[in-house]
């Protein structure tokens, strides 16, 4: 009901600024409830009386921009979710994860060549030159969504050729 109120004075008193076309000052704010405003701040409530309703549109567009804010709903409060009972259930049910980030965390410096040689045979995209500047570049992201599967059979052809490997 305040909204409606204050909404009514507001376009009460711009039709009044647009009437006279002269400059109404900021009614007088009561010290008992707030601080007095500086005259700076009572000036732009004048300029902001003057701008026509197109005008007041684009200012608004412009501090929404400026300042970082949202739309913002009006209206009727948000709905309460329904409440729902809690089941007596067994333990949680946790979901197993299907695809992997495979991810080259070291390498034994002795086995560095097997490493590219498997590398470069297990991935055909890399060329000599991709796969010793990826077995260089440790550690680092070798394949991202990868089945399980295939995560774990890569995970320890790596192993084997001196490469430590994680899933994530």
């Amino acid at each position: 009901m305040q909204v409606c109120l204050r909404r009514t004075a507001h376009c009460a008193l711009r039709q009044l600024c647009r009437a006279n076309k002269s400059t109404i000052a900021a009614p007088p704010l009561d010290t008992e409830q707030g601080p007095v405003l500086s005259q700076n701040v009572l000036s732009i409530a004048d300029q902001i009386c003057k701008l026509t309703l197109m005008e007041t549109g684009q200012l608004t567009a412009l501090l929404k921009d400026r300042l970082g804010i949202g739309e913002i709903a009006i209206g009727a409060a948000p709905a309460a979710a329904p409440v729902v009972e809690a089941e007596e259930e067994g333990p949680p049910i946790v979901e197993e994860k299907s695809m992997f980030n495979v991810k080259l965390v070291a390498v034994d410096s002795a086995m560095k060549i097997k490493l590219i040689k498997a590398l470069k045979g297990r991935l055909p995209d890399l060329n000599l030159v991709a796969a010793k500047k990826l077995v260089e570049s440790a550690p680092c992201q070798i394949l991202d969504n990868v089945p399980k599967a295939e995560a774990e059979e890569l995970q320890k052809m790596l192993q084997e050729n001196g490469a430590e490997i994680a899933l994530e």
